[in-house]
């Protein structure tokens, strides 16, 4: 019996960039859930994903620091590895997001083989 396909949680408000990042996740077997911004985000983390990439800049409110700051103050699942991938590119902006609770932060563009090898490193 093969093991479960992992589950990757993709947040970003640009369908086209969603669209890629899911490509590049299929290809590699993953299980690819997609919200367009936060609020969809909160709906689908009780899917329990195994790792979540996460776009700081989003519409609707909640931002990706907003998103990574509840759930690393949830119990439920404040062990579910984040990575940030952003078009801020700042020192100060990614010292934001790791404070926030991310493990990583990639910048935009970045290369499909820097992302998977994150996603590898931190997926359980």
């Amino acid at each position: 019996m093969s093991e479960p396909l992992k589950k990757i949680l993709v947040v970003d408000d640009e369908a086209d960039t969603l669209e890629l990042i899911q490509a590049i996740l299929a290809h590699e077997k993953f299980q690819v859930l997609k919200a367009l911004n936060g609020n969809e985000a909160l709906e689908l983390i009780t899917e329990n994903p195994d790792l979540i990439l996460l776009d700081v800049k989003m519409p609707g409110g909640l931002s990706g620091l907003d998103i990574c700051h509840l759930l690393k103050s949830d119990t439920r699942y404040r062990d579910i590895p984040i990575i940030i991938f952003s078009a801020k590119v700042l020192d100060q902006d990614i010292k934001e997001g790791l404070n926030a609770g991310a493990i990583e932060y990639i910048t935009k563009p970045f290369s499909s083989k820097n992302l998977i090898r994150l996603i590898y490193k931190h997926i359980k």
